[in-house]
């Protein structure tokens, strides 16, 4: 875990008995339970609140100090910052720090990392570059899928990942400034789902693509083309969704879970590829209309071929989240999770939602991605239960249970700054 003191909070921390107390007081009856790597002392203070950069470093300084004297000294004191840092990050051997602040600001900074054996936390977007200049950074740079290579024109390095690039730059920029022994921790990093006008990246896919890429790349104990050989940590931004945050629709729309704890999609720390399960309800549903009721055939509730897998992941996440049904079998290592498909997954999902509504034609639409057969889709072990086709509403409680998904065979630790998921390399 690493725990974050927020900006608002640095004056709190200008003497050293202040953050005697607050160590004393606050961190040290947490450690004997919680493995805390940190204390990352405000975030983005030069950048986006440059009026508490004088109070950053005496705050820093007063906290190791608290946590030596407490014997806490294995735990690190550091600050997080934005890639506006930086006065230019391409080529990345070319960048430098924003010469506003780089002597006043950065010099000291650095200096002080290096003087307690500390690392430096900086939050990497690949997102935003994208969104700003969609002609000049493409797509699949950005989301870990690069066709072809990037090359630094001065040291012949090749990007395939615009992430990657990002982090080499700001080596670079330290390595200009003298420290070449500092080790980068990405503090945050991760993609929206939804965003608003002018934001069309900002998708499921996407966010799920581009997370699963990093997850992977973090996996692989890899470096960066100037680092190879030093891996790196990374949080992903964010665990939750922060429904009631201002500004654009995307600063609501970072988390992996929704706010009410149901997935948004499904993150693969083992290298392979987990399904989509957006959480947006479906809209209003109509009865289809191919078939009638008629309580004496057995009926499945199927997904529509042909439907878009975005499309099918909202239906599935919905049926298995406030639709309660029962989708556990469609969960990894049970009868029903292969084939490992969009289409088998919301097959099944439909079908128990429509099931536990006792066949309710009217709960088989889902947005118009549903269709109801009198064809068996059962395979295997894997049971779809079949109804008898009813007109009527079930009033009944369903005896249903909250789909269940067991997301993270990875190690996750927290960091309330983000709200983050920890990826570190094995």
């Amino acid at each position: 875990m690493v725990v974050g003191i927020p900006n608002g909070n640095l004056p709190d921390f200008q003497t050293e008995e202040q953050a005697d107390t607050w160590v004393s007081s606050y961190l040290a009856p947490l450690v004997a339970d919680t493995k805390i790597v940190a204390i990352s002392v405000g975030s983005e203070v030069v950048t986006n609140d440059p009026a508490s950069t004088p109070y950053l470093l005496p705050a820093m300084r007063n906290i190791h100090t608290g946590l030596t004297k407490a014997g806490l000294s294995d735990i690190q004191v550091t600050t997080a910052n934005s890639m506006a840092i930086l006065q230019d990050s391409f080529p990345p051997s070319s960048a430098i720090f924003n010469v506003s602040f780089s002597t006043s600001f950065m010099k000291p900074l650095l200096d002080y990392l290096h003087s307690v054996g500390s690392f430096l936390m900086i939050n990497a977007y690949p997102y935003l570059a994208y969104t700003v200049d969609p002609t000049r950074v493409p797509l699949d740079y950005a989301l870990f899928q690069a066709q072809q290579p990037v090359d630094d024109p001065i040291t012949g390095l090749e990007y395939t990942s615009l992430f990657d690039a990002q982090l080499d730059a700001l080596y670079f920029a330290m390595e200009a400034m003298g420290h070449s022994e500092l080790k980068v921790v990405v503090s945050e990093s991760g993609w929206p789902t939804k965003g608003g006008q002018g934001e069309s990246g900002a998708t499921v896919e996407n966010a799920q693509t581009y997370n699963n890429n990093l997850a992977a790349r973090v996996i692989k104990d890899a470096g960066t083309p100037h680092r190879p050989n030093l891996p790196v940590d990374v949080y992903i931004f964010s665990l939750f969704n922060e429904n009631m945050k201002p500004g654009a629709e995307s600063e609501r729309n970072w988390g992996v879970f929704n706010v009410d704890g149901t997935p948004i999609y499904n993150l693969d720390f083992g290298g392979g590829n987990a399904s989509i399960s957006p959480t947006s309800a479906p809209s209003p549903i109509t009865p289809p209309v191919n078939l009638t009721a008629d309580n004496s055939r057995r009926t499945w509730c199927i997904a529509k071929p042909g439907v878009s897998n975005a499309s099918l992941s909202a239906g599935v996440n919905w049926a298995c989240g406030q639709g309660k049904a029962n989708c556990t079998l469609i969960q990894d290592g049970e009868p029903c999770y292969q084939p490992n498909t969009f289409q088998n997954h919301a097959s099944y999902a439909y079908n128990s939602y429509f099931h536990d509504n006792g066949g309710n034609a009217a709960s088989c639409d889902f947005n118009g991605t549903a269709v109801m057969t009198n064809t068996d889709p059962s395979y295997g072990s894997c049971l779809f239960p079949p109804s008898l086709l009813s007109s009527q509403k079930n009033n009944g409680n369903s005896s249903s249970t909250a789909c269940q998904h067991s997301l993270f065979h990875w190690s996750l630790q927290f960091i309330p700054i983000a709200t983050a998921l920890m990826l570190r390399p094995s």
